[in-house]
Order: C-alpha cells, then sequence, then structure tokens
C-alpha cells in the first residue's frame, strides 16, 4: 500500500519508527537504527509505502530536525571545553579529513581507474560527517565526558571545514574539465558560505538570547527555540549559506553568552517525535537498489573512506596528543554520511552534469551503508571510552531518542 495522505503518512512514521526503535533497543542497538531501518523497508527499494512525493512533502520535518541536531551540537561547545579540547579537536579534525580524501581518492583513482576528476570530488566527498546520527547515540547513550565533547567537536568543526575543502577542489575540478584552471572567485564562494551562515547563527544567537531572558515559562521557550531552529534554517536558504552552521553557531552562542544555556534542553520535551520522523524519512531516501547495482565501486569506497576516517583520526589525536581512549576510539564514531553529502551531490548535479551520474551512484550506495552501520560504531567508541551510561528501559519513555 503506498500512502500519499499527509497524516496518515506521519502516523504511520511515528508509530512503526517508534516499534522499530524499541525492538532493536532490546538488542542493545541504537534506536536510530532501528527508525532507519523502518524507513528503508517503507521505502521505495522495498516495500514503497512511502513513496518520494510523500517523503518531499514532509520536508519540514527534516528541516526542523536537523536544525535541532545543529542546536544541541552548538550548544556543547562551550568556551571552557574549548580551550581544555581546542587542539584536539581542530588536529583530529583537519588530520582526519585529509586521511579520508586521500584513501579514497587513491583508491578509486588507482585501484578503479575512475577519471582524475570523479576521483577528486568523491576524496572531497569523502571526508563529510553527518552530525546527527552521533548526536542521536549520544544522547540514548547519556554519554558525557571529554571523549564525548571531543567527538561533538570535531564533527562540527568538521562540517565546516568539509565545505571549504570540497569547494577548493570542485574548483580545481571545474578548472580541469574546463582546461582554463580555476578562478579565485570559486574558491572564496566556499569560504563566503561559511562567513556567511557563521554571521547569520551569530545574529540570530544573539537574538534568541534576549527571547529567553524575556520570558520564564518553559513551554514558551521551547516554542523560541523551534522558531529560531526554523529562521536559521529558513533564511540560510534563502540566502544559499549553511543552515546547519548557521544553527550550530546559534546554539554556540547561547551556550557562551546566555547566563542558563542548559535551556537548550527543554527542546527535550519535543524531539521524540522530530527524531522519529527524521530519521524514518532519512532511512526512507536509502537506495537498496542502487547499492546493489554498484557494490563493488561501492565497497572500495566503504572500506577507503572507513580506513582514512579511523587511520585519519587516530593520527590527528596522536599529533594533538589527544587521551589514549580518544586515539584509539573516535573515528569509529564518525562513519555516519549522510546530511552534508546530500548538498554536496546536488553541487555535483548542478556543476558537473556529466560525471554526476557515477559520484551519485556510488555515493548514495555508500550512505545507505554508513546510515544503517555508523551508529552502532558511535556506540561502540562511546561504550568503549567508557563515557556510556546506558541504562536499557524497554518501558515506554518520551525521553529517549
Amino acid at each position: 500500500m503506498t500512502i500519499y495522505d499527509q497524516s496518515l503518512g506521519i502516523a504511520v512514521i511515528l508509530l512503526l519508527g517508534f516499534c522499530g526503535g524499541k525492538l532493536v533497543q532490546r538488542f542493545k542497538v541504537p534506536m536510530v537504527v532501528g527508525y532507519i531501518i523502518i524507513g528503508l523497508i517503507l521505502s521505495p527499494s522495498l516495500l514503497n509505502v512511502i513513496p518520494s512525493e510523500l517523503n518531499e512533502s514532509l520536508n519540514i520535518i527534516r528541516i526542523l530536525g536537523l536544525g535541532i541536531i545543529a542546536l544541541f551540537i552548538g550548544s556543547e561547545l562551550e568556551i571552557s571545553k574549548l580551550k581544555q579540547l581546542g587542539k584536539a579537536i581542530v588536529g583530529i579534525t583537519v588530520v582526519q579529513i585529509f586521511g579520508a580524501f586521500f584513501v579514497v581518492f587513491f583508491a578509486m583513482f588507482y585501484l578503479l581507474n575512475l577519471s582524475l576528476e570523479v576521483s577528486l570530488l568523491l576524496g572531497a566527498m569523502a571526508t563529510a560527517t553527518a552530525p546527527a546520527s552521533p548526536l542521536a547515540v549520544v544522547r540514548e547513550t547519556k554519554a558525557k565526558g571529554p571523549f564525548t565533547s571531543t567527538l561533538l567537536g570535531v564533527v562540527a568543526v568538521d562540517d565546516a571545514l568539509c565545505i571549504i575543502f570540497f569547494g577548493i577542489i570542485s574548483a580545481i575540478v571545474g578548472g580541469l574539465i574546463a582546461g582554463n584552471g580555476f578562478t579565485v572567485a570559486s574558491i572564496l564562494e566556499p569560504i563566503i558560505e561559511l562567513g556567511g551562515s557563521t554571521l547569520l547563527g551569530a545574529v540570530l544567537g544573539c537574538f534568541l538570547c534576549l527571547l529567553l531572558k524575556a520570558t520564564g515559562n518553559r513551554q514558551h521557550k521551547v516554542l523560541l527555540l523551534v522558531g529560531i531552529a526554523l529562521l536559521n534554517s529558513g533564511m540560510a536558504n534563502l540566502l544559499n549559506l549553511s543552515p546547519l552552521l548557521a544553527n550550530m553557531v546559534s546554539g554556540f552562542v547561547v551556550a557562551n553568552l546566555y547566563s542558563k544555556p542548559k535551556e537548550i534542553t527543554y527542546l527535550e520535551d519535543i524531539e521524540l517525535p522530530i527524531y522519529i520522523g527524521f530519521f524514518v524519512l532519512a532511512g526512507a531516501e536509502l537506495h537498496l537498489d542502487i547499492l546493489l547495482e554498484n557494490w563493488v565501486f561501492a565497497a572500495v569506497y566503504i572500506v577507503a573512506r572507513s580506513i582514512g576516517k579511523v587511520g585519519g583520526a587516530f593520527l590527528g589525536a596522536r599529533w594533538s596528543q589527544a587521551p589514549i581512549l580518544v586515539q584509539k576510539y573516535l573515528g569509529f564514531a564518525m562513519f555516519s554520511k549522510a546530511g552534508v553529502t546530500i548538498g554536496l551531490l546536488m553541487i555535483v548535479q548542478s556543476q558537473f552534469p556529466d560525471i554526476a551520474p557515477i559520484i551519485t551512484a556510488i555515493e548514495l550506495a555508500a550512505i545507505t551503508v554508513f546510515e544503517l552501520f555508523g551508529p552502532l560504531g558511535t556506540k561502540y567508541a562511546l561504550v568503549s571510552s567508557g563515557e556510556a551510561n546506558i541504562q536499557y528501559d524497554f518501558s515506554p519513555s518520551t525521553k529517549e531518542v
């Protein structure tokens, strides 16, 4: 049965998603995996209960979900923590970005004999880490400590640097295809996007601080937080900026300028249905058919990116003298891949239509695997670090993610 009605679709998504999350939790698997699996089962690739048309019509759930996730991540970046962990966060982020890029590039170019342009773009896109799944697992396991703070910091900085890095690589590829090199304007474009997103998030973050200070009602504060998350996303899309970065910056501003930064956690009152909807819809966008058709390319890409992420995080952590647990396990928490990658794919399809099909096929196949197994890597890392505070309660709870 294919569903086109939005209210019926949302009902199915929430109810089946919740049941799927509870079911996998009984096997000590993060609930987010259950949400994604339900989405995959209901997707056009399998049962086609959630067709692409319905998925697109419910885009507001993804926008709000990603906005809330970004606010939460930004709120974890307190200056006091950054003073202690800043060197490690920057060092790990930079080295694992180059690690993922070079390992994937060499695998695509030398092992699979793909063109230089395709290999460069795939390498650049391999650097992106999706923040949604790691944060969901952190919140479900109630993880706290230097490892968790480092992870969230690296994920936040990774997205910012990934946009700049991809912009530089895409400019180089554009020059190679055109045969006339690349321009300064093409290099400045991602830097302008980063600066504009930061400015937008900072302004709306300060505005949010004033609004939160003006009211003492918890429900009013939740409304304001949701409103700013959507305003950031809407303004960023209108200005061709990054909604993810803008909301992260707003969360960072609240965490460091507002007298009661923990009020961002009031969003927990409404996060469960939003998270379930977000991840079920993400699962419904996965392409099992594309994975099966391109499994050789996807397998090489997945292995290469995993090696680059784990190895790069290890070398970066070792270089920055991070704790041994960070060196050993952080890379395993950074496999998840969607979010920013989808945005980068849209850029590839727009700027490089001739080579976009092969890149799209490999990336969508890889996203399918990383979204399903990435949360398991994050949980493994958090448990191994000793910071996961897992208490499995199999009764219904509105505080679980």
